[in-house]
Order: structure tokens, then sequence, then C-alpha cells
């Protein structure tokens, strides 16, 4: 899967949890910063990727994401890892 297809699938994905249209996300949209993301809306975004990309996303390892472009870098990295 290339870097833009990751990328607007994740746009998507947290267009969607947050009720945000897609064109007002960036790389550096923050996800409690700018779109006040609370505790269920993480768990509502990480289980909404998980069916979006097809594998599991360990909770530890999400809370390193906190723009959309970081989560955008991490999913982008985790399908290289699973198409391997």
């Amino acid at each position: 899967m290339e870097m833009e297809e990751v990328e607007k699938k994740v746009k998507k994905v947290v267009s969607e949890v947050f009720k945000v249209p897609e064109e007002k996300l960036t790389r550096e949209t923050h996800l409690v910063d700018d779109l006040h993301a609370k505790s269920m809306q993480m768990v509502e975004l990480i289980a909404a990727l998980e069916l979006e990309f097809g594998f599991r996303i360990p909770q530890r390892e999400v809370r390193e994401n906190k723009t959309v472009g970081q989560a955008i870098d991490y999913m982008y990295k985790k399908t290289k890892q699973f198409k391997k």
C-alpha cells in the first residue's frame, strides 16, 4: 500500500470519528489539542483503523501518535510490516 493511500484512509477514518471534514485535516492536526479527542473517541479511532486496515493496533503504540501525520506514518509502517 502506498503512502498516499494510507493517508487517504487515515484521514477518512479520523474525519468520521471526530466529525470533521477531511479537507480540514492536515498532517499537523493534533488529535487532542485540535480535535479535542476524548478517551472514548481514541478507542473508537483505534477500532475504526483496525477495521479499515485489517490488523490489530496495540494500545501502548497508539499513545505515541499525537498528530494525524504521526498516525499516517505509523499506519504506513505497520502496513509494510504486515505485507512481509
